[in-house]
């Protein structure tokens, strides 16, 4: 299982990525993007510029779901981490 599966992975998030985008309160549609993925260890790091202008969630609470949601269609996720665009 050590094998390395090219870009699938990568693909797989994207998509979850796409069905999730609808869900965010976020400024824009495009706020959330895969940057990269380690397959050794599990680790997505996604993009996230802008933030919730209109609403209380924090940035934690708002990982959390975006975690879950990718760990849910994607299991060779073990952790999500976010690059973002600019701190508030």
């Amino acid at each position: 299982m050590g094998a390395h599966r090219g870009g699938t992975v990568e693909v797989r998030i994207r998509e979850a990525i796409v069905t999730l985008r609808p869900l965010l309160p976020l400024s824009h549609p495009d706020a959330v993007d895969l940057v990269s993925f380690d397959s050794r260890s599990g680790v997505a790091v996604l993009r996230l510029d802008g933030g919730c202008p209109d609403c209380e969630m924090p940035m934690a609470a708002l990982m959390q779901g975006i975690e879950a949601h990718l760990k849910l269609r994607v299991p060779e996720i073990r952790e999500v981490r976010a690059e973002t665009g600019h701190d508030s």
